[in-house]
């Protein structure tokens, strides 16, 4: 009995080191993933996942490595932005500091749009007065908070919230939605998509064709990274592209970056080590001497503002404006001067263009004489030892090309009040879906849904139906024909063979003269017609590969296929208490029908293709 006692007290002694062991692995692999390591901390977190049986365990490391497998996809393909500016702020309020919005415009989401907006850290929204619509974060049901709008109807009334499309929602939170002023791309952080763990940005694009947004994509990074990282705006002058992050400040502080804007930013692969330098973001402003040279080191001494070489700095930047605002001036002239046509007035203005040109040319000899006085001063500095940071003054350049320098700064914005939104009760939501029910459903024709759809349609009388002559199929729909006779049709499928497939149930009802019939946006079409449709917009559908029935974790073999097939996001989702694991988004079928064939040979689980559109 002592040795069995003696043995228990081994074992749980050996248990308890390897639960340790486990423990500080897992923290040794999350500080990899901080510092971007993430080939380093997927080895560790896969070996800890091999010796692990708990379920729930497993499905938090499988999520962890999917996190660090995305982290390796970012870094192929990831850009330095040239930083302005930074500084840190509260965190709770660190939006009032963002350039470019209203000063007001930020206020706590009114109680009309969501039932407990303290229930959530940020329960802010930006409202501008005489917007017609509004984008907001709320939670749902389950409490993750969804990106929601609201379309101002009159005066006094707003829509019900609309959440926005399933690409857009996801099973964590989605906060501080911003639209572009072009209304093409969708701004957002989220938690719940791809991502390298923590709030990341994304951005959606407007697909005019479906009128709605598309699956967002992961901004990369340095803007997405291990830690939090909110807010991306793109100023209204064009000039930055500001967001905020917590990676390298206290818990209750944000920083706030603000960068070059890039149109079509240079993206390439870059090592774990330079993506822990540039995701520091450093102010390109701030001037640091590199421990490499001792003679700078040595030499380096603080320049004051109002030193001689300070204010030659200054003069040469006010000059070079000038000349700007000159050549400007000149060009505006010239433009005129195409346009005009009373010889009075043609000449009058060619005796301006040329006092402007003489203006221009004495500016332009100032800047000459004020940059070699500056290049003398600097060379006075470096004789004395002293470290000159280099200042791009742009005298490379030609005069004529010398561009304006934008300054920048932080906001200091105070909180709107609360506007008062009357918002329009939502009707309660009808299951469309086809059933044969106890008692017939009969639907107003008002809830028929728009874009291309099938119906069954049963018989048109003179008169209404009865309920009971609809022998419980439901959803009907009753249509009054210009000639007074009222058809009824059942059901709403999405393709053909789906409303095929059921046809024969409604027959065996009794409705032996059932057809299938075809819609688009609620009007009548040929049923021929609407099959060519809708094979033309399977062909430019977006297709996604979807995995079931792994509820805690994909295992090893089956994410070696997917990273070696493909570059695609992976995102794991729970839809109706299912586990799912989408790979995509894929433009063609057949590139998404290849990898789930790869996946099938190494897994005997439900593998499917899914189009999103």
């Amino acid at each position: 009995m002592r040795f069995f006692t003696f043995f228990c007290l081994i074992l749980s002694v050996s248990v308890c080191v390897y639960g340790q062991n486990f423990t500080e692995n897992e923290k040794k692999a999350a500080n990899l993933h901080n510092q971007y390591k993430f080939e380093q901390a997927v080895g560790i977190y896969n070996d800890i996942l091999s010796k692990t049986t708990d379920s729930v365990a497993r499905a938090a490391l499988e999520s962890k490595i999917i996190q660090s497998e995305n982290g390796k996809s970012l870094l192929d393909f990831a850009f330095k932005p040239d930083v302005v500016a930074r500084e840190t702020f509260a965190r709770g309020d660190f939006y009032l500091h963002y350039p470019g919005f209203k000063d007001g415009s930020w206020v706590l989401t009114p109680k009309s749009l969501v039932a407990d907006p303290m229930g959530g850290e940020f329960p802010v929204m930006n409202y501008l007065s005489g917007s017609e619509k509004l984008y907001f974060s709320a939670p749902d049901n389950s409490g993750s908070w969804n990106i929601y709008y609201t379309v101002k109807i009159n005066d006094t009334l707003w829509s019900a919230p609309i959440i926005l499309n399933e690409n857009i929602t996801s099973v964590g939170n989605e906060l501080f939605p911003v639209v572009s002023p072009n209304g093409k791309y969708l701004y957002f952080s989220s938690n719940g998509h791809y991502g390298v763990g923590g709030y990341d940005l994304y951005v959606s694009e407007w697909n005019e064709e479906l009128s709605d947004w598309g699956v967002p994509q992961n901004m990369g990074f340095p803007y997405s990274s291990p830690a939090n990282d909110y807010l991306f705006y793109n100023t209204p002058d064009g000039l930055y592209s500001i967001f905020a992050s917590d990676r390298e400040c206290a818990a209750d502080k944000m920083t706030i970056y603000a960068v070059k804007f890039e149109n079509m930013p240079l993206k390439k692969s870059i090592t774990s080590e330079e993506a822990a330098k540039i995701a520091r973001l450093e102010s390109a402003g701030v001037v640091s001497v590199s421990a490499d040279g001792p003679d700078q080191a040595m030499g380096a001494a603080v320049i004051d503002d109002d030193s001689e070489y300070s204010n030659a700095v200054d003069r040469v930047r006010k000059l070079q404006q000038q000349v700007a605002d000159a050549i400007a001036k000149e060009s505006a002239s010239r433009d005129l001067y195409n346009k005009l046509t009373n010889p009075d007035d043609l000449k009058a203005l060619e005796r301006t263009i040329a006092q402007q040109e003489l203006e221009t040319l004495s500016l332009q000899n100032e800047v000459n004489a004020a940059v070699r006085e500056l290049q003398t001063i600097e060379l006075e500095l470096l004789s004395k030892g002293i470290f000159v940071p280099e200042v791009n003054l742009g005298n490379e350049k030609k005069i004529e090309e010398t561009e304006k320098v934008p300054t920048f700064a932080f906001a200091n914005m105070s909180m709107g009040k609360t506007p008062e939104l009357n918002v329009e009760i939502p009707e309660p939501e009808v299951d469309l879906s086809f059933r044969i029910l106890d008692t017939a459903q009969l639907i107003d024709i008002k809830e028929f849904p728009d874009g291309l759809v099938y119906q069954i349609q049963l018989f048109t009388l003179t008169r209404k139906a009865s309920v009971k002559a609809l022998k419980g199929l439901s959803p009907v729909f009753e249509r009054r024909t210009s000639s007074g006779k009222y058809t009824y049709s059942v059901g709403i499928f999405d393709n053909y063979k789906s409303a095929l497939s059921n046809l024969n149930k409604v027959r065996k009802r009794g409705f032996s003269s059932a057809a299938i019939t075809a819609y688009r946006d609620g009007a009548y079409m040929n049923v021929t017609k609407a099959r060519a449709l809708e094979k033309e917009i399977a062909e430019s559908a977006v297709y996604q590969v979807v995995i079931v029935g792994y509820p805690d974790s994909l295992p090893g073999e089956v994410l070696t296929v997917i990273r070696t097939s493909t570059e695609k996001d992976i995102a794991k989702i729970t839809d109706g208490g299912v586990v799912k694991y989408v790979i995509g988004p894929f433009g063609k079928a057949d590139e998404a029908n290849i990898l789930a064939t790869a996946i099938k040979a190494v897994s005997d689980k439900q593998i499917n293709v899914e189009s999103l559109k």
